[in-house]
């Protein structure tokens, strides 16, 4: 659990917010919705209204998704003050020093090869290479073309291959899975500008990192080291849904949760027809994940496991339709 890399930002820059969120590995639309309900910062306007973020900004938003990654809720982490962010982050990477096995490295080298023309430009080494609180990296190839490193192995090997690919198409897993095993690396970042979301999706699903490229080779840079700390995605990262609990079959039918939602719309406020609605919409989701399971093995156990979790949310909202038909002493038949 080291922290990111954040020395590699410039004091006076300031970035937009789709940059800013890329630094600080969230979505930009994740940080939005952090300002608007959490106000976890607020950046100053350019004169045309555009948000700008400062390197504090971007530092105060990665601790934020730092402190989220290890459980805190955003809104026990959200007022706080970044020297406070920062002291809580430093805390459990001490606790969790405190935890590791005598001896053991919790730093460890990571090798890395780099493909392309800006990764393997000497100002993005530098900035890449550059000391701080991220992982130790060791260079042990680079060239600007995949065919450029083929020739020149001798038997090195390496943890990880940055590489960029301007344009991703369906052969592009090939070209990549064929670079990693070369080196035998375990994964690959991946640096594009256009691609369609099917393609980045089945990379991502092979346990690839795909980001889109920046032109300032600091903040790619930093955007690696980004990808680097935090090598799992968020969804490989949660708990999986336990295959062994067993999901109840919908309690109520379609005309009933109706007849309730109407029966209650008038008695306080609108509470129970938004927990019908969720019902509703979570029990279609459950049925089509069902279906995109019969279509192929690719995604199956994907697809298994976000019906699981449909299927647990609709319980818990069914449980709180349960808890106000009995507060407002109104009748739920037709149970299935």
């Amino acid at each position: 659990m080291n922290q990111i890399d954040t020395s590699l930002l410039s004091t006076g820059a300031t970035y937009r917010s789709g940059v800013a969120a890329r630094l600080a590995g969230v979505p930009v639309e994740t940080l939005r919705v952090w300002e608007r309900r959490y106000s976890v910062i607020r950046p100053r306007k350019s004169s045309s209204g555009q948000r700008l973020y400062s390197a504090d900004d971007v530092r105060r938003l990665t601790l934020i998704k730092q402190l989220l990654d290890l459980g805190h809720p955003i809104g026990a982490v959200a007022t706080l003050q970044t020297e406070d962010l920062t002291r809580m982050f430093s805390a459990l990477d001490i606790g969790r020093a405190n935890d590791n096995v005598s001896g053991q490295s919790l730093s460890p080298m990571l090798r890395v090869v780099l493909v392309g023309p800006t990764v393997s430009s000497s100002r993005y080494r530098e900035s890449l290479l550059r000391n701080g609180a991220g992982v130790a990296l060791e260079i042990i190839g680079q060239s600007m073309t995949a065919e450029g490193l083929t020739s020149a192995l001798n038997n090195a090997t390496a943890d990880m291959v940055i590489m960029e690919m301007p344009t991703l198409n369906e052969g592009s897993l090939i070209t990549i899975n064929r670079l990693t095993g070369l080196y035998g690396a375990t994964k690959a970042i991946v640096l594009y500008r256009y691609s369609s979301s099917s393609v980045i999706r089945s990379l991502r699903q092979a346990g690839h990192s795909v980001a889109h490229a920046l032109s300032d080779t600091t903040e790619l840079a930093t955007l690696c080291r980004t990808l680097l700390q935090w090598p799992q995605s968020t969804m490989q990262s949660r708990p999986k849904t336990s295959a062994s609990k067993k999901v109840l079959p919908p309690r109520f039918d379609e005309r009933t949760l109706t007849a309730f939602a109407e029966a209650s719309s008038s008695v306080y406020c609108e509470c129970p027809r938004h927990l019908v609605e969720l019902v509703i919409s979570l029990s279609t989701f459950e049925r089509y994940s069902a279906e995109c399971l019969s279509r192929g093995p690719d995604d199956e156990e994907l697809h298994r496991d976000l019906q699981r979790t449909a299927a647990e949310a609709r319980s818990l909202i069914e449980d709180a339709i349960e808890r106000v038909a009995v507060k407002e002493g109104l009748s739920l038949q037709s149970e299935l």
